[in-house]
């Protein structure tokens, strides 16, 4: 992997179809590394991440997490 370029968080509801994606830009110059999915439902999501960097070369998802949302 090269230079950093952007962040691939995908997301859902069935560990099998993550079918929700958000793409975080600038990934390289957010020393935090921090991002905030809103809007989810109650219930249990999921989410795997990915980098990408500047080369368009993608990394393998990592390990699926999850977080249970309740009202």
């Amino acid at each position: 992997m090269g230079e950093l370029d952007k962040y691939v968080i995908r997301f859902g509801q069935d560990t099998d179809n993550l079918s929700e994606r958000v793409v975080v830009t600038n990934a390289a110059s957010e020393a935090e590394m921090s991002y905030e999915v809103g809007g989810l439902g109650n219930g249990t999501w999921y989410f795997t991440i990915q980098v990408e960097d500047i080369n368009g070369l993608i990394s393998e998802p990592s390990e699926v997490v999850s977080k249970s949302v309740s009202s």
